[in-house]
């Protein structure tokens, strides 16, 4: 029951926050209109600090907001406590008045726009920033208009830096129509600038010869774009991290499977070899396949013997090389016997005779 309960929640908490990061959108069409009551005869209490007014005219800010309607359109906390708000919002912003009176407008639904706020400034102790930009919207071109207007600017002016159709690449300074062709439409100059560059940071970096490969680069800086979007707005990234590992092992982009070839990169092949045989070394073979055609005491007799013999050096495997040419060598024989005997056995004792009879005929 708990485990079904968890997942319930977990659902309605992941639509919840699908649904307001959302891209805004809204109805124009739609008139908000809240039955109004008399209160010219009523008290006006401050719902901050509590104080009675006895008139609303330069003790409230006045708003167009409908909610504000049967209040006879002035908001229900007096200058004196949103003048205070002021400041202490501008503190919290730290030190951003712009962000401080959006703030404000948001929460008593008044326009905010950038042009009236740029001409307001404070003119005295007793009339704040505030109040001199809520005087400048009562006036044309501004005079009527409540967030809700200013949240439909919004939206439009983000309609106008996307980029819809290969000719509003025209009127764009930024983005060029090759980019545009090559990533879609939809994006804004600031998205195609971004995409544009990690692209050719990845193609610089990594092979991309092929259209398969084209593509899967294509779709990683999507995602990379889609993981930045998400991360300024505080947003999940779970999924989108998941993806973007699943590009990258099909690009075999992931870390693991680029480290041994940036270890390559970076050693000799005799550096590699020692690694290995220090890490992983090759184990030894069993005894049938151990030098079966005797390769290993070839290569130690008749090179590193031979080397070492060369050399001068004096170790095992010169001894080898000795011990095995000593089988294939010759030696002159040696012989103790007395050299006169050797003679006779080599050549016979004629000429011993011969001497003899040539003595006698002498």
């Amino acid at each position: 029951m708990d485990t079904i309960g968890n997942k319930g929640a977990n659902t309605k908490l992941e639509t919840v926050s699908k649904n307001i990061s959302a891209k805004t959108q809204v109805n124009n069409n739609t008139n908000l209109n809240i039955k109004k009551e008399d209160i010219s005869n009523k008290q006006h209490i401050c719902s901050c600090c509590g104080n009675i007014y006895s008139k609303q005219q330069g003790n409230f800010m006045p708003t167009n907001f409908e909610a504000y309607k049967g209040n006879g359109n002035f908001i229900t906390t007096c200058k004196k406590c949103t003048d205070q708000l002021f400041e202490q919002l501008t503190s919290f912003y730290m030190g951003n008045e712009e962000k401080a009176i959006d703030h404000i407008c948001m929460m008593y639904g008044l326009y905010f726009n950038e042009s009236p706020l740029a001409a307001s400034k404070k003119i005295s102790e007793n009339r704040s920033r505030l109040s001199t930009y809520s005087s400048k919207i009562q006036i044309k071109p501004w005079i009527g208009k409540t967030y809700l207007d200013t949240i439909t600017e919004r939206i439009q002016e983000e309609k106008e830096d996307v980029i819809e159709t290969y000719e509003d690449v025209k009127d764009s300074k930024k983005t060029k129509l090759k980019s545009v062709k090559f990533f879609g439409t939809g994006f804004s100059d600031e998205d195609y600038a971004f995409l544009q560059e990690q692209y050719d940071d990845w193609v610089t970096r990594h092979e991309c010869k092929t259209k398969a490969q084209e593509e899967v680069f294509k779709r990683i800086c999507f995602k990379q774009l889609e993981l930045l979007k998400a991360n300024r707005a505080k947003e999940s990234t779970k999924d989108l991290d998941r993806t973007l590992q699943d590009l990258l092992d099909t690009a075999n982009l992931k870390p693991k499977q680029t480290n041994m070839d940036a270890l390559a990169e970076d050693r000799t092949f005799g550096q590699l070899i020692r690694l290995w045989e220090n890490e992983k070394p090759i184990p030894e073979p069993d005894d049938e396949f151990k030098d079966v055609d005797g390769i290993g005491k070839y290569i130690s007799v008749f090179f590193l013997g031979h080397l070492a013999k060369m050399v001068g050096i004096k170790n095992k495997f010169a001894r080898m090389y000795e011990a095995e040419m000593n089988k294939y060598t010759v030696q002159k024989p040696e012989y103790e016997e007395d050299s006169e005997a050797l003679f006779d056995a080599i050549f016979g004792g004629h000429l011993d005779n011969h001497n003899k009879y040539g003595d006698e005929d002498g």
